[in-house]
């Protein structure tokens, strides 16, 4: 049988390993009755014909599309004794060992399609790139950091409105300096890491994230606040039950925050969720979670304990590589509040989307920047009136913004990174509703 037979007959398996690697989790689970007919067929036949290629790369392709990918790697496996050292066969069997989370395996077999001089370099750098994911996973310890430090300036630094005089209960009341809208700079700092322990079963793991937040005004120091949290917990890899690229998980919750230099509030909680890739190019996250939280009363804030009640939120993300160049994120929530007081129960639903351009302005430019656009809305209903307010009508609140970010790489880990957002709340208390303009540069570690 001729070589090039064979290497068009790798291509069409290749093309169908690519299906049913990207094919989604349902699909996955779905073995359709026309094909598994078929596929008997077939493999009836292979019996009769143990060296006929052509059947065992047709019955490999329909194991891959119905899930059975230990029977493909049996066939392929059959098949490198007809046709030893193939480097397309190769390469589809490290590809099948490493959706199995047999890296070691995966490996060996990356590493010969890298090594053998037949080897197109399409081939080769395909499997360059699955030998950098192999190793990445056989790294016990993976983690990851990100921190932002900037000068921000806000049009509306205390999120106040923009009158010095506000109508509550039918009474025109005015407000002190402090309470309208002022102006101010502040340096501001965010940061992120991930940590992933591999726990050598089967691809399980435990996960850490840590964020946080800080402000310092100039002016404002009131509002100086610092946040942070951290989730922990344990993520298993449900390939085991055939679900490609599909972890579930569940993590503890722990956060607090400082603001004006005193406690403000703290956090426990706990959540679930399910993160699965059923594409390369798509990535898909929903989570739930249940959060505990306790206030601090303050000079400044003296019934902030009023707020001490219970949280339930639910999120999903979506995120989608339209191209090597241009990706984007879309995320929606919903949110319940219980608190001790009826006015500051409430709803809140919503979501955000952001788009990502990676580009170069000129060709000398070696790394690409990256220009970001950004938008989202929150609405939020109260259940009981605020008789500070109104003794009859529940506040709600209308919450949009947009942005931009534009990402100047100056190394590998450091960029020069300006930002921009408009925000503005709708609300019928009047105290709630503002504007805001804000303006950031600032330069970002990586690592």
């Amino acid at each position: 049988m001729s070589e090039q037979f064979i290497k068009t007959k790798a291509v069409a398996l290749a093309f169908a390993l690519t299906l049913g690697f990207c094919g989604s989790v349902a699909g996955a689970q779905t073995k359709s009755v026309n094909l598994q007919a078929e596929r008997q067929q077939l493999f009836d036949q292979m019996m009769l014909q143990p060296d006929n290629l052509e059947v065992a790369f047709s019955y490999a392709a329909l194991s891959v599309r119905v899930g059975d990918i230990e029977g493909a790697i049996s066939t392929l496996e059959r098949m490198l004794i007809f046709s030893p050292g193939l480097p397309r066969l190769q390469l589809e069997l490290g590809i099948l060992y490493y959706r199995l989370a047999s890296f070691e395996t995966a490996r060996s077999y990356f590493k010969s399609v890298i090594t053998a001089q037949e080897t197109s370099e399409e081939i080769s750098l395909k499997a360059q790139e699955y030998l950098a994911l192999v190793e990445k996973k056989l790294e016990r310890l993976v983690w990851s950091t990100r921190r932002f430090v900037g000068l921000r300036w806000q049009s509306n630094a205390n999120s106040a409105p923009e009158g010095s005089t506000i109508l509550s209960n039918g009474i025109t009341f005015t407000l002190s300096d402090d309470s309208v809208r002022n102006s101010d700079f502040s340096f501001v700092t965010t940061g992120n890491a991930h940590l992933e322990y591999d726990l050598y079963n089967q691809g399980d793991k435990i996960e850490v994230d840590y964020v946080d937040f800080a402000t310092f005004h100039f002016d404002e120091t009131r509002f100086d606040a610092l946040i942070s949290e951290i989730t922990f917990g344990p993520s298993f890899n449900l390939g085991r039950f055939e679900i490609d690229e599909t972890f579930a998980g569940v993590y503890g919750i722990a956060n607090g925050s400082l603001l004006d230099g005193k406690t403000y509030f703290g956090t426990l909680g706990a959540g679930a969720r399910i993160v699965a890739r059923p594409q390369q190019d798509l990535e898909l996250v929903l989570k739930g979670e249940f959060r505990r939280q306790w206030f601090n009363n303050t000079a400044r804030r003296k019934t902030a304990t009023q707020r001490n009640g219970n949280e339930f939120r639910g999120t999903g993300e979506i995120k989608y590589m339209f191209s090597p160049m241009f990706r984007g994120v879309l995320s929606g929530r919903l949110l319940r509040r219980d608190a001790r007081i009826g006015f500051y129960d409430h709803w809140e639903y919503g979501g955000y989307s952001r788009f990502d351009w990676a580009f170069s302005p000129a060709q000398t430019t070696r790394l690409p920047w990256v220009l970001t656009a950004l938008g989202g809305y929150v609405r939020r209903d109260y259940d009981d009136p605020d008789p500070r307010v109104s003794l009859t009508k529940t506040q709600k609140d209308n919450e949009y913004w947009v942005g931009g970010i534009l990402k100047v790489p100056l190394n590998k880990t450091w960029a020069f990174m300006p930002k921009v957002e408009y925000r503005q709340v709708d609300s019928n208390n009047p105290v709630r509703a503002y504007k805001a303009f804000t303006a950031t540069i600032g330069v970002q570690f990586s690592q």
